[in-house]
């Protein structure tokens, strides 16, 4: 058996004290620094994340506003060729200007693509806020009742060109009367003059 004294184990229970005090303190800063590491790392990811969502954003943007930009540039075209078929007058010399304004849109979003059209948007809506509100509720307008007519076309056309999709209502027999004697006669039966 191993004798101790009682002075040597105060001693070595403020030993272990100490050692447990350090490596608690040594402990607490590998985590506080493995929690700023996976921190850092989530916020870079997340930054990431965001920047790709937005560059996959911008091309899809510019792709459409190529196609908007085209389609924007044919229907210049034709407003054109149909005011210089018309009569001279300020219908026509009307249609020559949306013509113009149409391409000048083109033209706009060929070259900025949809961040140019943005930024001339905000531009336009400092400096004249209350004009842009009544054009932004028009064109909402505007749209709005485009894609309803255009929902309503397509449920009609869908209507007139679908198969039948449920069999037709199925013929009913005709009514059935008791007569006297407990005989059951269908009114298809009855002469014309007796119904």
């Amino acid at each position: 058996m191993v004798e101790t004294s009682s002075a040597a184990v105060p001693e070595q229970a403020q030993a272990a004290k100490d050692e447990a005090i350090n490596q608690a303190g040594d402990l607490k800063d590998t985590a506080i620094e493995h929690v700023g590491a996976v921190t850092a790392d989530a916020k870079e990811k997340a930054t990431n994340v965001a920047h790709d969502v937005r560059r996959e954003l911008e091309t899809q943007g510019d792709a459409q506003a190529k196609r908007a930009a085209s389609a924007l540039h044919d229907v210049g075209s034709q407003l054109s060729d149909m005011a210089n078929a018309g009569q001279p007058g300020p219908v026509s010399d009307m249609t020559r200007q949306l013509a113009d304004k149409s391409r000048q849109v083109a033209s706009r979003l060929e070259e900025g693509g949809v961040q140019a059209v943005g930024d001339d948007l905000r531009r336009f809506a400092r400096r004249q806020p209350g004009l842009f509100l009544v054009a932004a509720g028009v064109a909402g307008f505007v749209v709005t009742r485009i894609l309803r007519n255009a929902q309503s076309s397509g449920n009609l056309a869908g209507q007139a060109t679908a198969p039948f999709t449920s069999a037709p209502p199925a013929m009913s027999p005709p009514p059935v009367q008791q007569l006297g004697g407990g005989v059951q006669v269908s009114e298809a039966e009855f002469p014309e003059t007796v119904r």
